[in-house]
């Protein structure tokens, strides 16, 4: 069999290939490498055209969404907004399995579903 190691960070990527070493059955590859391998090797009508400017990254979020008026006066900071989108409302499995790929708010702010010491924002500002 054979593995693959995928980080967002190209020197975690290298660290791991580091710490772990060479093997010809271990590949260690970027998300952003690994996703423009796969649109290369599809065929030409295969690939739906997506626009790179409309990607949303955390540096746009923080640019273009993020305000302290937003987040409570400024108490939850944009990379804790940012990681929430990213694991609970659009991340999770019950995000998945919804309908349009997004946890449903009543799942989000009822604490007994997602629990309470899984998400950094507190209930009331949820």
């Amino acid at each position: 069999f054979t593995q693959l190691f995928v980080a967002r960070s190209v020197r975690l990527c290298r660290y791991v290939e580091g710490a772990v070493g060479e093997d010809h059955r271990t590949s260690f590859s970027t998300f952003s490498r690994l996703l423009n391998d796969i649109e290369t090797s599809l065929p030409v009508g295969h690939l739906k055209s997506f626009n790179p400017s409309n990607k949303m990254d955390f540096r746009r979020f923080k640019q273009e969404l993020y305000t302290t008026n937003s987040s409570s006066n400024g108490k939850i900071s944009a990379l804790t907004l940012w990681t929430v989108i990213r694991t609970f409302i659009k991340g999770s499995i019950k995000a998945f399995q919804s309908p349009d790929g997004v946890l449903p708010r009543d799942e989000f702010v009822e604490v007994e579903r997602l629990g309470k010491n899984r998400c950094r924002i507190p209930a009331e500002q949820r």
